[in-house]
């Protein structure tokens, strides 16, 4: 047998209930952490199932489940391509976005709907650009955005804003 004697015969009981405490309060702290970021998660999968639930409607998916207000109005697939050129316009001037082309491509006839492509370079301020893009998504009638690249833009002497070059094809569509 050992001769070895504890000084403080209750000191690993002392030990253990301290290390055993620390595991407890480490495990809380981890399980909420994982609850709010499964939270996060949870909310993140609405948000994201809420758009492609638009989306399906707007790709005929959902035939008739979308209201005449979610088409661009127009006696001709031109003049609905123009009046949704006219929307983005409006939704850039009052965002201090300068748009310096849009291109109308090719309208196509899919799943029943008529669907008007345009193209659209502009520059926006950095700031105001997430409104921008806000207004896009909750745009009536509806607007779907395919392809979207951004880069800085050149800074100037005269203004120093930080400002970001944008490409953006998109599209809307008509009722035949």
């Amino acid at each position: 047998m050992s001769n070895f004697h504890f000084a403080n015969p209750n000191l690993p009981t002392h030990i253990s209930l301290a290390t055993g405490g620390a595991l407890a309060a480490l495990l809380v702290v981890l399980g909420l952490g994982f609850s709010s970021a499964a939270s996060g998660r949870a909310d993140a999968i609405a948000d994201k199932t809420a758009l492609i639930e638009r989306a399906g409607q707007l790709s005929g998916r959902a035939p008739g489940g979308l209201s005449d207000e979610a088409f661009f109005p127009g006696e001709t697939p031109q003049l609905a391509q123009i009046a949704l050129q006219t929307s983005l316009q409006t939704l850039a001037e009052k965002n201090r976005i300068d748009i310096e082309m849009i291109r109308a491509d090719e309208i196509e006839q899919i799943d029943g709907v008529v669907r008007l492509n345009l193209a659209l370079n502009g520059i926006a301020p950095e700031v105001e650009l997430g409104a921008f893009l806000h207004g896009l998504a909750s745009l009536e009638p509806i607007v779907i955005v395919e392809d979207l690249k951004l880069r800085p833009a050149r800074t100037s002497r005269t203004n120093p804003e930080r400002r970001i070059t944008f490409q953006l094809r998109l599209y809307g569509t008509q009722k035949p």
